[in-house]
């Protein structure tokens, strides 16, 4: 009889510790299973996280370059503008100078004119006292 009660106590002890594992090996899943919905959550977390930092930055690197787009264009706009002011004057400037020097050219043109008709006077004169002809005959605009 002791050795059945031995062997009893063995049995009972085995069945005890198979439901004991039973217990642990289920515990340790729920265990695992919890852990995993934590890991899967706080990856979650994370992708979310990571996502709206990512349109953030996106946001702000497509604010920047508009804005950059904006300062340039501006830039150019003003740069444009300064150009075809300072042509326009420039224009402008080189007309008159070219009028100015027309009228000056105009005057000296007459200026030399009048000398060179002199001159053409004053030989005509000397020629005809030279030869005996009528002096007024020079002051013709023939």
């Amino acid at each position: 009889m002791k050795n059945k009660a031995i062997a009893l106590a063995l049995l009972l002890s085995v069945v005890g510790c198979s439901e004991s594992n039973k217990e642990a090996t289920e515990e340790a899943k729920k265990e695992a299973m919890m852990e995993m919905e934590k890991a899967g959550d706080a990856t979650a977390d994370g992708y979310e996280e990571v996502k709206e930092k990512a349109a953030d930055a996106w946001d702000e690197t497509k604010d920047s370059a508009s804005s950059a787009y904006e300062d340039g264009k501006d830039t150019a706009s003003d740069a444009y503008e300064d150009g075809k002011d300072m042509a326009s004057d420039a224009y402008e400037d080189g007309k008159d100078m070219a009028s100015d020097a027309y009228e000056d050219g105009k005057e000296k043109g007459a200026d030399m004119m009048d000398a060179g008709a002199e001159k053409v006077r004053e030989a005509c004169i000397a020629m005809k006292k030279k030869m005996g002809g009528d002096v007024s005959e020079c002051d013709s605009k023939d």
